[in-house]
């Protein structure tokens, strides 16, 4: 369902744009080709809005549960925002169909054959549903198809889009330290109990006597490993699980505290940070292994696969803004069936056996 996930996306993003709703629900099961709207003069039925709206709307929920409905944005309804979304979802599936057309993009008979299945077993799999919000078998593959022809041709825009190489140098020149990486090898000598309260201060005392006899073993050239093995309190960096083991990290900035990583993207290679290091947890004795460099060539492939997410987002931006978009007044009378409303319209199961 990537193609679902990226259409949703899609129609998600930008300013927040809201229409005018009334509150009546819809169900009983029928599904309805009376028009919604007319984008850039093609009908969209009733029953194909709807499944967009419905798909939206379990976005919507699972952000933040049934009760979003009874929520505002700025003053404006969640129900109002969720069909615009599902609107703007609608009217790029319309203008991306067209560009599909115009870069001679067609869809395979593979994805056809698998939106059909899946339109087929979601079907049998949620008949509820069907019954419920009113839409069909034929809205669900058309959904599915729309979805997919939406990637094909992100896909194909994306491809003839290149950032010019002064941008992708400055972003290299302006982001390489955040690429940066270093080995760090560590002791720990905690100054505070499990749940990270200070300990008293005659103990707090006795760890600095301690973390300093430590500092001054690694300092004369004591194996960082073995003293880790055999002083250091923190358990994540021996936990041989995890992978990481004998006191040691690889991390990049800004994923340690701030002093254990200033000290060890400061230090040397090879050499022991001269001074304990103190931080929320305790002392820290820390040995900088290696620095190791940005990778140019990731931070590139990165930033020109970003280039080109921005890029397409644009270009459907484009064609969603400059779609001629007309709302019939059927589109007004449609809302979000809310929960409650679903228990009403959900049909009844039969529970009689038959001994």
């Amino acid at each position: 369902m990537k193609g679902i996930k990226k259409l949703l996306a899609l129609a998600l993003t930008g300013a927040v744009l809201m229409t005018s709703i009334t509150e009546c629900a819809f169900g009983n099961g029928k599904t309805s080709k009376a028009v919604v709207a007319v984008i850039n003069g093609e009908k969209i039925p009733e029953s194909l809005y709807r499944i967009y709206l419905w798909y939206t709307q379990q976005y919507f929920e699972q952000i933040s549960g049934p009760g979003i409905w009874d929520m505002e944005i700025e003053g404006q309804k969640t129900g109002d925002l969720a069909k615009q979304r599902a609107l703007e979802s609608n009217i790029l599936s319309v203008v991306a169909n067209k560009k599909a057309e115009d870069l001679g993009i067609k869809i395979s008979k593979e994805a056809k054959r698998a939106a059909k299945e899946n339109a087929e077993s979601f079907v049998k799999s949620n008949p509820e549903i069907i019954e419920i919000y009113g839409f069909n078998e034929g809205d669900i593959e058309q959904f599915l198809i729309s979805t997919d022809i939406v990637s094909l041709v992100e896909e194909k825009l994306g491809e003839n889009y290149m950032p010019q190489e002064e941008e992708i140098q400055k972003y290299i020149d302006e982001n390489k330290s955040a690429y940066e990486e270093v080995t760090a090898k560590h002791v720990l000598i905690k100054t505070t109990d499990d749940n990270l309260n200070e300990l008293p201060k005659e103990e707090q005392e006795a760890k600095r006597k301690l973390a300093t006899e430590v500092l001054n073993k690694a300092l004369a050239g004591e194996d960082m490993s073995e003293l880790a093995r055999t002083y250091s309190e923190d358990q994540g960096s021996l936990n041989q699980v995890t992978g990481v083991e004998d006191g040691e990290y690889t991390f990049k900035r800004g994923k340690m505290v701030k002093e254990f990583e200033d000290a060890a993207f400061n230090g040397e290679d090879g050499k022991v940070w001269p001074e304990l290091v103190k931080t929320a947890y305790g002392y820290h004795i820390i040995k900088t292994e290696k620095h190791i460099p940005a990778n140019e060539e990731v931070m590139r492939d990165e930033f020109i696969a970003d280039a080109r997410r921005e890029f397409t987002n644009n270009e459907f931006n484009t064609m969603i803004s400059n779609a001629t978009v007309e709302k019939t007044e059927l589109y007004d009378t449609i809302s979000i069936i809310r929960e409650s409303d679903r228990a009403e319209e959900m049909p009844e199961t039969n529970t009689t056996t038959n001994e």
